[in-house]
């Protein structure tokens, strides 16, 4: 059986998501009437829609929204995007690929291809470094994203999880990274819904993330924090000592 990474992002889903696929889209818009940018330059408003059917943020500003979307669909596995970049902090290969196949079922929310990544039964750390955002004093910034996962997790505690995704941001270029919550940035829907246990040697221990099955692709929809430099998103997924369930992920953005 195989095995895949993805968790909540990729692989539908980027966080330790066995088969996630993570949809978004990047808007600049203007203002009403304008030609030109007024003198406090600050006409630009940025709109990260979802893929997936989610309703654009109204927001002061936003007009004519462009976007920008990556589905994974035109690549050939196990190809990345160009600049993004996996890598595992802990524990053995794979690393986050594009796939086509693996488990959970369905692979992929768009077929062919989700992002994807395994859930091992030894201590990991996966991590997916996806676009670089740059919305300087922008509002009302938006990533949605499908993801689909089955990750260990307690049978007894609805509230507990042993293997998890999570979605971090970094707000200086990708030098370091911090939890989305903790980095000001909010979920309107499919948040996370477990926290994981703080006793089995897990890199996330005591976050709140993404844990459990799925039971299919969901959406979630993220508001992203204003960012004073350049921003880059990571999925993340980390298992433990204790075992693990079927897990692959796939990642869409759209």
């Amino acid at each position: 059986m195989r095995r895949a990474t993805t968790f909540a992002i990729g692989a539908s889903a980027v966080i330790a998501l066995t088969a996630a696929v993570i949809s978004s889209s990047r808007a600049i818009g203007q203002r009403e009437g304008e030609l030109a940018a007024p003198e406090d330059g600050h006409w630009n408003r940025v709109n990260v829609l979802a893929a997936a059917g989610a309703t654009p943020i109204q927001c002061p500003g936003c007009w004519f929204p462009r976007t920008q979307s990556e589905n994974f669909d035109t690549l050939t596995p196990p190809e990345l995007p160009p600049g993004w970049l996996a890598t595992n902090a802990l524990g053995p290969p794979p690393l986050w690929v594009t796939s086509n196949s693996g488990v959970p079922m369905p692979p992929a929310d768009t077929a062919p291809n989700a992002l994807f990544i395994d859930d091992p039964a030894v201590v990991s750390d996966k991590r997916l470094d996806g676009w670089f955002l740059d919305f300087f004093e922008d509002c009302c910034v938006q990533l949605t994203f499908r993801h689909n996962f089955n990750l260990e997790a307690s049978d007894s505690d609805p509230n507990l999880g042993f293997d998890g995704g999570v979605l971090e941001l970094s707000t200086d270029g990708g030098n370091t990274f911090q939890d989305i919550l903790a980095a000001g940035g909010s979920f309107g829907s499919g948040g996370y819904n477990r926290t994981i246990a703080a006793d089995r040697g897990s890199p996330i221990a005591g976050r709140q993330a993404w844990s459990g099955n799925s039971n299919g692709f969901i959406t979630t929809v993220v508001s992203v924090p204003a960012i004073q430099k350049q921003g880059r998103l990571r999925w993340r997924m980390a298992s433990d000592t204790s075992g693990a369930n079927e897990v692959g992920a796939s990642t869409a953005f759209t």
